[in-house]
């Protein structure tokens, strides 16, 4: 790591106590002697910054939140006489990483700065870890079509950007991939990525899911609890599924967009949220505004800028290469033996519409790796439909419906618990002949633990 300081400091005898300490350790310094020049020298990317909370031309606190907000991955340390404590404290707020206090020890100043380049280089390797983690988890983010390298691009200029993003896509096209790339790409990658699904969260709870609450807040807040905005402080906040969101909820997100900060629930306390947000949703959010479904100040706060990601039948010549890749991932994680496609099975997944997009894709092949009997896998052993248009919904809606209109004719009848359970009953059945009876495949094909499928087998008396 280049160990390059820059120090900010109009008093030329404490520029040269600080070369004469440090000098001699290896490090290199940089002397400027007013704050508009110290802060220009900011921009060529020094990482370890010495600041003098008076200076002739400015206020050192001022400084420190100029710095903060255009370099957040810098260290401010800064440097205070006795009677500044006070604003000390409040340096120690705005993020500064320390303070030294004139006259100053060289031992305690020796100590600081190593500390510093210490935790600067901690934070470097837990950012290479976690991107190569996030490389290794999710390389579903590979291809070669013109619509996936336009993605790719467009991912490159936002990231180091600290600025909203609004990634739209249908549903399994990626859009999570893509908020992690821009986050592990980012400065804000040594912080936490949280994510949250507006539709997956019941509407009256995603408020305190979003900003927290304090105990006694509602009937049942029996202590606080910190919000996904304060979990996700100093990281990016991915919140999917916008349009789901209430219109009072939407109201309070916009003003957390603008004034970057908020109260939780029971609280008027107001808290800074120092968060990077990234939105999602597969709907038309125009569309949605012009039915005032979605207010459109708020999807213009979103839309500052967008990625689109093209639907994988778009994309079809990198249906090969996502094919390969869960199949290796099968092999490694579900233990079924290397595996390939027959040239049927290939020109089938090539022909496939896919509306469920990568991720329909992937649970294809991972279903048919766990089924197949043999190292090569036919056409007959993916379980797509030669019409692509004629989905499980389609399928379902035509058997029962039948069915359904002589029930509704019946009073007291427990139709949706009598559905469900035969629904559920005939495809763990179905699986379980499909496996020979192998719980462990079963389970594994269903998306469930093994023993709820013990249970579900006892409850239903399969044999």
């Amino acid at each position: 790591m280049d160990k390059k300081i820059l120090v900010i400091d109009d008093d030329e005898s404490i520029i040269w106590v600080i070369k004469k300490a440090l000098e001699p350790l290896g490090y290199s310094i940089i002397s400027r002697t007013r704050l508009s020049s110290g802060l220009k020298a900011v921009q060529e990317g020094h990482q370890v910054i010495l600041l003098d909370l008076i200076l002739p031309d400015g206020n050192g606190l001022d400084g420190l939140r100029e710095i903060r907000s255009v370099h957040a991955d810098a260290v401010v340390i800064m440097i205070t006489a006795h009677a500044q404590m006070q604003s000390t404290i409040t340096a120690m707020k705005e993020g500064a990483y320390d303070y030294l206090e004139k006259p100053f020890d060289i031992e305690e100043l020796k100590i600081v700065i190593e500390k510093a380049f210490r935790d600067l280089s901690l934070k470097e390797e837990l950012r290479e870890l976690k991107k190569a983690a996030y490389e290794t988890e999710s390389p579903h983010m590979i291809g070669k079509s013109p619509g996936i390298l336009k993605v790719f691009k467009d991912i490159g200029k936002v990231a180091p950007k600290d600025i909203t993003v609004l990634i739209t896509g249908e549903s399994g096209t990626g859009k999570e991939l893509v908020a992690k790339a821009i986050h592990y790409n980012s400065r804000r990658s040594h912080g936490p990525f949280v994510a949250i699904n507006s539709a997956s969260i019941p509407k009256e709870l995603l408020e305190s899911e979003l900003f927290g609450y304090r105990k006694g807040a509602f009937t049942g807040a029996v202590s606080d609890k910190r919000g996904k905005i304060e979990s996700a402080a100093g990281g990016t906040l991915f919140l999917d599924e916008i349009a789901e969101m209430e219109p009072s909820l939407q109201a309070k997100v916009l003003r957390f967009l603008e004034e970057r900060e908020f109260s939780p629930l029971g609280s008027n306390d107001l808290i800074k949220g120092d968060v990077r947000i990234i939105g999602a949703t597969n709907k038309d959010l125009p569309g949605e505004v012009a039915k005032g479904h979605f207010r459109e100040d708020l999807y213009y706060r979103f839309n500052v800028v967008q990625i689109k990601l093209p639907r994988l039948r778009e994309r079809k010549e990198d249906i090969p290469l996502l094919a390969k890749f869960f199949l290796r991932e099968a092999a490694n994680k579900l233990e079924t033996g290397e595996k390939e496609l027959s040239k049927e099975a290939k020109a089938a997944l090539i022909n496939y519409d896919w509306n469920g997009n990568v991720r329909e894709l992937e649970n294809v092949i991972k279903r048919a790796c766990v089924l197949s009997t043999g190292a090569v896998i036919e056409k007959k052993d993916l379980t797509i439909e030669e019409d692509a248009s004629y989905s499980i919904k389609d399928f379902l809606e035509e058997k029962l419906k039948r069915y359904l209109k002589d029930m509704t004719k019946v009073a007291n009848f427990n139709l949706y618990g009598t559905v469900l359970s035969e629904v559920e009953k005939a495809l763990i059945s179905i699986v379980l002949r499909e496996t020979n009876g192998n719980q462990l495949k079963t389970a594994k094909v269903l998306g469930i633990n093994r023993n709820t499928l013990r249970a579900k087998i006892k409850e239903y008396k399969i044999k």
